[in-house]
């Protein structure tokens, strides 16, 4: 089989800025697409700004737009108005990340945009949609994480929220979901042969990842009281190691767990009921005191022939280095001013059958 880059020949004008967009435009451009960033000079992406820098830009910006081409355009002149117009003539998809009606205010609502172009996918990513009490308040990642009751399900010992180390809501709720909103507007407008307008929330799409919670409450019983995959279990959990480093065991099904004992020599902790791997239930300082005897790496070592669901936590720098992420080519190392990076590769391998 070959591999292939299902949107090569799609054309998406880009005027998203900060991160759910430009990834989720980087990605797409790494599935095929042809992405040309616009930005105004009045409102540059704000990541350009960021540290650390690589020349004039950061390096997130580079990472998330290194691959497209990029115009700086007063759209809010008529000269300027015009040259985008004639873009949007020839592109296949826009996205924009503005509150809703700035897109109108310069010109580009999409009823505007497909009187231009009747067959454009035109998508609109914002926090919290086009409509509802919400639609024009500004938002992050933080925000979205609070009102979609995530942030209330991660709390440390003394109840207190705690703040996720990377951006749950706009990666997962916007870049990845732009991904879907994009594919599946091209099919819609492939198959209706007509303009598609998609409003796309970032709030909307990560309410769904509280899924198990959500059930729990409906069912009369509450995840708070049995976290059931964040540390209320000892054969699901994360454990210190000699170095100090750490592992993370994710023995969930019994056939993993009973595995696990006979690979440490434990026959007495196999068990045929999920409750006695309720810590408090099975003393989890066994398994401390067990993980403490050697180091990470010798760990996974130990498992590496054993089918346990054991895996090292790992550093960023770590992440990059992983043989099977190196195998599958998850990373690209690109060129940005006479310096490397590593930039996201195609998020999908796809291939077509030969012959």
């Amino acid at each position: 089989m070959k591999e292939i880059k299902p949107l090569e020949g799609i054309r998406i004008l880009d005027f998203t800025r900060l991160l759910p967009g430009p990834l989720g435009t980087h990605l797409l451009s790494e599935m095929g697409a042809e992405v040309i960033k616009i930005e105004s000079p009045k409102r540059l992406d704000s990541t350009r700004l960021y540290q650390p820098k690589i020349g004039e830009n950061s390096a997130i910006f580079h990472l998330m737009n290194y691959s497209k081409e990029s115009f700086i355009i007063d759209y809010e002149t008529l000269e300027g108005q015009e040259l985008v117009k004639e873009k949007i003539k020839s592109a296949d998809v826009l996205i924009e990340q503005f509150r809703p009606g700035a897109m109108a205010s310069f010109g580009f609502s999409f009823d505007e945009v497909k009187e231009l172009n009747p067959k454009i996918v035109y998508i609109s990513v914002t926090g919290y949609g086009q409509t509802g009490t919400l639609k024009d308040q500004a938002g992050h990642d933080l925000n979205y994480l609070a009102l979609s009751g995530l942030l209330d399900l991660n709390r440390d010992a003394n109840g207190k929220p705690v703040i996720p180390g990377f951006q749950i809501a706009d990666i997962a709720g916007g870049s990845y979901m732009l991904l879907s909103a994009c594919t599946s507007g091209l099919l819609a407008q492939q198959r209706k042969q007509q303009a598609q307008y998609i409003d796309l929330s970032i709030l909307d799409a990560i309410i769904p990842m509280g899924a198990i919670p959500h059930a729990l409450q409906q069912g009369g019983a509450s995840y708070k009281a049995t976290p059931i995959l964040s540390g209320f279990l000892v054969n699901y959990n994360v454990y210190e190691c000699k170095d100090k480093k750490w592992i993370a065991l994710g023995a969930l099904e019994l056939k993993f767990w009973n595995s696990f004992c006979d690979m440490v020599q434990q026959p007495g902790w196999k068990t045929s009921i999920e409750s006695e791997l309720i810590c408090g239930i099975f003393d989890k300082k066994k398994l401390d005191d067990l993980f403490r005897e050697k180091t990470r790496d010798e760990w996974v070592a130990t498992a590496k022939d054993t089918d346990i669901c054991l895996s090292p936590i790992l550093s960023q720098r770590e992440v990059s280095l992983q043989p099977h992420i190196v195998d599958r080519g998850v990373f690209n190392v690109v060129s940005v001013d006479e310096k490397t990076i590593q930039t996201y590769a195609n998020p999908f391998k796809t291939f077509c059958g030969e012959g």
